[in-house]
């Protein structure tokens, strides 16, 4: 995990053909708000509040991103912000990396989250080395299920999640990233 914590300060600069991925900062606050503050969105997402508000971006910014692999996803010709992807250590311990991501809701359905996805997970495995890359979708978001098969992950379970914005546990997969996937 030396190699994950070492990239925490040097987060590069990803580039895929459509798409820059690059360090959220201050002065993301309002594209972040709007994306994640989009009920579409964080009904989908186990940790995002909601109402998202300005509060919610500033401790992302400064309490998640120094901690996590975290890059805004930004359109290369328009420098449009449509989503974040990222890798986050789970846990040291049993050296497990989770892999997330949300995307503008008017942005869904174009390939962005599988283009974002294949570069962050390409950088990523470099670093994590043996540890588990997993996952996770919640049943009734089957469109992040197939990004995440695309991407080379594989059921591994169901289980019960919490869903911070609906303030309930919904029935969720677990999904972990097959070598060579």
């Amino acid at each position: 995990m030396q190699r994950y914590v070492e990239a925490l300060s040097s987060r590069p600069l990803l580039y895929t053909t459509r798409l820059i991925l690059r360090r959220p900062t201050q002065q993301d606050i309002a594209p972040i708000i709007n994306i994640a503050g989009d009920w579409e969105v964080a009904s989908r997402l186990a940790a995002v509040p909601h109402p998202y508000e300005e509060a919610d971006a500033r401790f992302f910014l400064e309490t998640i991103i120094p901690e996590a692999l975290v890059w805004l996803i930004t359109d290369r010709l328009s420098k449009e912000v449509v989503g974040v992807v990222g890798l986050t250590l789970q846990d040291p311990e049993a050296e497990v990396v989770l892999f997330g991501y949300y995307v503008a809701h008017d942005h869904w359905g174009r390939g962005i989250a599988t283009e974002a996805g294949s570069v962050v997970l390409a950088y990523g495995i470099g670093l994590v080395g043996e540890a588990a890359l997993a996952s996770s979708f919640f049943v009734d978001n089957p469109a992040s299920g197939r990004v995440l098969e695309k991407l080379g992950f594989r059921r591994a379970g169901d289980f019960e999640q919490y869903c911070l914005a609906m303030q309930e546990s919904k029935a969720s997969v677990k999904m972990l990233l097959v070598a060579g996937g």
